[in-house]
């Protein structure tokens, strides 16, 4: 209960400083959760609270375990000492959630670093300390799990905050591939529009005026006969779902998007949301030099794309 006289402050400025003791970040990601009640009212993160508020917070136990090295197929693009490169398959979820606890692309890293300590290990004197290697998986983004593509992973805390920060200052380049609904007006263009939680549904994303900056470059490479159109995507900006809310936003819904795209008939001849993460560019932050990389389409979306005929004799579309 909220002691009469409080002054009205943020929900989460409230429970962080007076009655949880945790971090502004971690209240917030249990209002997102629904984890927190405010008079038996999932409140938003902004809620005022006054004096008399009956508030119930609900705090998850600790996770009982980390993630488990498991034998999961990866395809390497390129590996060294500080980093690794992998081509994501569709379907692969990239962590460990709620639902997905094993069979996961850190579950695979870490058995993956683990097999990689091991030959290290072979020939060693039994005196000397084990060689230094990962204890996790250094992931600095993430991909959607039905989204392909190229993904980049540290191998140390000092690479991951390097690779972290450049991500943050938008000095890695990353274009993806997209096959939307619609043939678009302009070859080229610019989506400048915030992105924040939907109102009517805390799972999603939508444009919203309070939303983050973001924004997304595109430029067409191919029309087909049957109204889609295949776009070359950068993003200038990291929002979840990013790519799939604006060109929904704009009226050309990713094809076979099942959480942003078109409902009906028309979904069933693709797989997944046909979205790849086809190349990424950075610098190595130990040698400084520029690494560029990308992904081969996976077999769905190659498949996908044979089945549409494109308005431009000839064309060979994103290939």
């Amino acid at each position: 209960m909220v002691p009469r006289g409080e002054q009205p402050k943020r929900l989460d400025i409230y429970l962080s400083r007076n009655c949880l003791g945790f971090t502004r970040s971690r209240v917030q990601r249990l209002l997102e959760e629904k984890l927190v009640t405010i008079n038996d009212i999932y409140p938003a993160s902004s809620h005022k609270i006054r004096g008399g508020d009956r508030i119930r917070v609900l705090i998850p136990p600790p996770r009982s375990q980390a993630a488990q090295p498991e034998d999961i197929h990866l395809e390497i693009l390129y590996e060294d000492d500080d980093l690794i490169v992998i081509s994501k398959p569709p379907g692969l979820v990239v962590h460990p959630a709620p639902g997905h606890a094993s069979g996961t692309l850190v579950n695979g890293l870490l058995f993956h670093f683990q097999s990689q300590g091991d030959e290290q290990k072979k020939g060693e004197p039994e005196e000397e300390e084990e060689a230094e290697r990962p204890l996790r998986a250094g992931l600095v983004h993430r991909l959607d799990q039905d989204t392909s593509g190229v993904m980049v992973v540290g191998k140390s805390e000092t690479v991951v905050l390097d690779l972290m920060n450049q991500f943050k200052d938008r000095s890695v380049s990353k274009k993806y591939l997209a096959l939307v609904k619609g043939i678009l007006p302009k070859k080229r263009g610019e989506i400048n529009a915030p992105i924040g939680r939907s109102t009517h549904d805390r799972k999603k994303f939508a444009v919203r005026q309070d939303g983050k900056p973001s924004l997304t470059r595109y430029r067409v490479l191919e029309t087909y006969h049957e109204n889609y159109s295949l776009l070359e995507v950068t993003l200038l900006t990291g929002r979840t779902h990013q790519i799939r809310v604006h060109f929904r936003h704009l009226g050309f819904p990713l094809l076979g998007d099942a959480v942003y795209g078109s409902k009906g008939m028309e979904n069933r001849n693709f797989p997944r949301q046909m979205l790849h993460a086809w190349k990424l560019a950075f610098q190595h932050p130990r040698s400084a030099a520029k690494m560029e990389f990308e992904a081969p389409l996976p077999p769905d979306f190659v498949s996908a794309m044979k089945r549409l005929t494109p308005l431009s004799p000839g064309s060979r579309g994103g290939s």
